[in-house]
């Protein structure tokens, strides 16, 4: 009997062993697993396995060698007016590289090993080297990834097939360190996305034609918000050479002499096979903007011009830009993506929609161009985290390249899509949703506002101007704003944001969202009842995808019309201690909050209100043109001597301090003498510091090859649907 108790007990202590070593196998095997994201049982079906020949496209993402807090700190750097090292813009991708290229063994790991399989062609994307581009045939993607790929039918959205993993892969021992995001396999698209990729298969459709109301009389536009209505209400002359010095806009550029961006050129991307039409073009510049001189249109890359019909997000962007920036000197260009990115492949999930693809080719201009518009988001909570960090490393890129990039805050107020319910598991009105890549902290976000044309203007000819609702008669959107559930607030807006949590806490909204994300909008602008010519019918257009390309043309003129500072780069921290210390530049948005959605859709009880100051309805508000290019150089300099004299109050504060602690009765004159000595050799210290850091500051930002040769460049720094809540379809590789 003895020996059967002890057997038993000797088998318990090796399943308990056997236990605990299953436990470490499966911990070590869980860092390499992935989960394919969205993968939803009630949209997708599971259909049959995919042809082992069937060649793929995958974009590989490493780890970067710098964490994302030590790249905000570089990008904090350079566009913190506030910094010695203010406008000291990147301008080659070396200096790119020295920042965000990963380690050179991981990379030379992930090149190794994929040379090592047979089938698989792989290479760097760019320069920078931080993606690779993969291809392969099935078979051999799963045994690589140790996986079944199958392909998918979305359940509602008859003809919408895709390839992916079932359930998991697994990416390989010896890369499992290295590879931050496989873009391809990780996840399904976001309902957005699958409907507007039905949409884009039916010839003719025009995916902003709910955000568009026909003009039964043609060319009478006088209620709408025209061109001219939009420079009375911001300050915008037609002549920017009247009101700055009698100069010529381009004669000044020119003399700049600064080729680090182009300051003159403003990009705007379009995606998913838009197109507009040169004649639309003419006839809305001639009958709706009164222009008569000759026109000059837009430059393209890509498809960008129609074949069949045009359709209404493109025809608005450019049509926005034309008229209040083209004639200006500003070049206007259009990046247009209608194409499959891989053209060997049918129209999926992961072979359409090429945003992070847009955001390198960007990055990849030499010069490239100082503003970028973007009318495109998405519901933050169906966008995989990894897909977002790629973007957002994209969006970093730009802020050091000294680019402003303009996105849309979104068309469905804190409802998020009407499609958000079923997507992301949040019941609507239970949670206020932000978008993305309006939450990214890298860009600036822009509202939209009602320009109230029919009531009588105030003593500076303005109108009164509100948020955007639906809640308002004839309103197609409602604005979107609010916190970010992915991002913490950024240090640029806490301060102003903070007086504004505090009425959220008061009224009863904060239980509704984090408080610590990233808020949005940074400002507004008018978005509706724009007069957009479509295929020679003109229509009046609701949505922040107006607003983002009116505050992209206010930069471009800005950069133009001011040579002598940096080109303005990323907008947010010079706009936050504007509010501060320049708070006439901007008007306040007090009227209207963002309860409802988009039209059709019912209201929350509660929504973002606009209050005095920063709200999460209309951001810091709405920009006075005319006065922050009069006021901008003064601006800037009151900006750095608050910053200085903050410091110098700061330290006088910490030895004051150290005097008067609560040893003075203890403290024998001998060592308070020694303390004051401290504290006078602390001071000095730290000055010291401050010059040996300034003196280095070349090594962060100057490419190895530029550090020898007196460079003289960083010598001085003077002073539903549309928005387009599809944006962010996962992301493959083009040929």
């Amino acid at each position: 009997m003895r020996g059967l108790i002890l057997f038993p007990m000797s088998l318990q202590l090796l399943l308990l062993l056997g236990a605990v070593g299953i436990l470490v196998v499966a911990a070590g095997d869980e860092r390499q697993v992935r989960t394919v994201l969205n993968a939803r049982p009630s949209r997708w079906q599971r259909d049959s396995r995919v042809a082992p020949e069937l060649m793929l496209a995958l974009r590989v993402a490493l780890q970067p060698g710098k964490s994302d807090q030590e790249l905000a700190d570089v990008v904090a750097a350079v566009t913190d007016p506030a910094s010695a090292s203010y406008g000291q813009h990147l301008t080659t991708s070396e200096q790119l590289r020295e920042h965000f290229a990963p380690p050179e063994l991981h990379s030379l790991r992930l090149q190794q090993f994929l040379q090592s399989v047979d089938g698989v062609s792989a290479a760097p994307t760019d320069a920078v080297g931080d993606f690779w581009r993969v291809k392969l045939s099935a078979i051999v993607a799963e045994t690589l990834f140790d996986t079944k790929l199958y392909h998918y039918r979305h359940r509602q959205r008859s003809g919408l097939v895709l390839v992916r993993p079932e359930e998991t892969y697994r990416l390989p021992v010896e890369i499992q360190d290295v590879v931050a995001y496989v873009d391809g396999l990780e996840s399904f698209p976001t309902e957005m996305q699958a409907r507007f990729m039905q949409h884009n298969r039916k010839e003719g459709h025009d995916p902003l034609a709910n955000k568009m109301q026909p003009t039964s009389d043609a060319f009478r536009v006088a209620s709408d918000a025209t061109p001219a209505v939009i420079r009375t209400q911001y300050d915008i002359p037609k002549d920017l050479s009247v009101v700055h010095s009698n100069v010529s806009i381009q004669q000044n550029a020119a003399e700049s002499g600064d080729d680090a961006v182009d300051r003159n050129k403003l990009v705007l991307g379009t995606f998913l096979h838009e197109f507009y039409s040169e004649s639309d073009l003419r006839q809305f510049l001639r009958a709706i903007d009164g222009q008569t001189e000759q026109l000059k249109m837009p430059t393209t890359r890509g498809p960008c011009l129609v074949s069949r019909s045009a359709t209404g997000e493109a025809s608005l962007d450019v049509q926005v830009t034309a008229a209040l920036a083209g004639r200006e000197g500003t070049s206007l260009e259009m990046m247009c993506y209608a194409q499959l990115r891989d053209s060997t492949r049918g129209y999926a999930a992961d072979n359409q929609e090429p945003f992070l693809t847009f955001l390198q080719d960007v990055n990849a201009l030499q010069p490239p161009p100082a503003v970028v518009s973007i009318s495109y988001t998405d519901d933050e909570c169906s966008v995989p985290p990894g897909y977002a960090a790629a973007v957002n490393r994209e969006l970093m890129k730009t802020a050091l390249r000294g680019i402003s990039v303009l996105v849309s805050a979104g068309d469905a107020g804190v409802r998020g899509s009407h499609l958000a319910e079923g997507f992301c598991g949040v019941r609507h009105c239970s949670k206020f949703l932000a978008m993305f890549p309006a939450s990214s902290p890298f860009v600036t976000a822009v509202g939209a506002t009602t320009i109230a044309t029919g009531a009588k203007q105030d003593e500076q000819s303005k109108w009164p101007e509100a948020v955007t609702s639906t809640a308002q008669a004839g309103a197609l959107i409602t604005s979107g704003g609010g916190f970010s559930e992915v991002y913490d607030m950024p240090s640029y807006q806490k301060s102003a944001v903070e007086s504004y949590l505090t009425f959220a806490n008061a009224s009863g909204l904060a239980p509704f969202f984090r408080a610590s994300g990233r808020a949005f909008p940074d400002v507004a602008a008018v978005g509706h009842a724009f007069p957009v010519v479509v295929n020679g019918a003109l229509s009046s257009t609701d949505g922040t995808s107006v607003s983002a390309p009116v505050v992209a043309s206010m930069i471009a003129l800005l950069n133009g019309a001011l040579p002598d500072l940096p080109p303005l780069g990323f907008l947010n921290p010079l706009l936050y201690r504007l509010s501060t210390v320049c708070p006439q530049v901007f008007t306040d948005i007090t009227q209207g909050e963002t309860s409802c959605g988009s039209k059709g859709m019912q209201c929350c009880p509660r929504g973002h209100e606009a209050t005095t100051g920063w709200d999460a309805a209309s951001g810091l508000g709405t920009l006075r043109f005319a006065t922050l290019l009069r006021d901008l150089p003064a601006c800037l300099k009151q900006i750095r001597a608050k910053e200085q004299a903050e410091w110098a109050h700061n330290l006088s504060d910490l030895e004051t301090q150290t005097q008067k602690s609560g040893t003075r009765n203890t403290w024998t004159t001998g060592e308070r003498q020694a303390t004051r000595f401290l504290g006078s050799v602390a001071m000095v210290a730290a000055v010291a510091l401050i010059g040996v850091l300034i003196a280095l500051r070349e090594r962060l930002f100057l490419a190895p090859g530029e550090r020898q040769g007196g460079s003289t460049r960083y010598v001085t720094c003077s002073a539903h649907d549309s928005a387009r809540e599809y944006l962010l379809a996962r992301d493959s590789v083009a040929n």
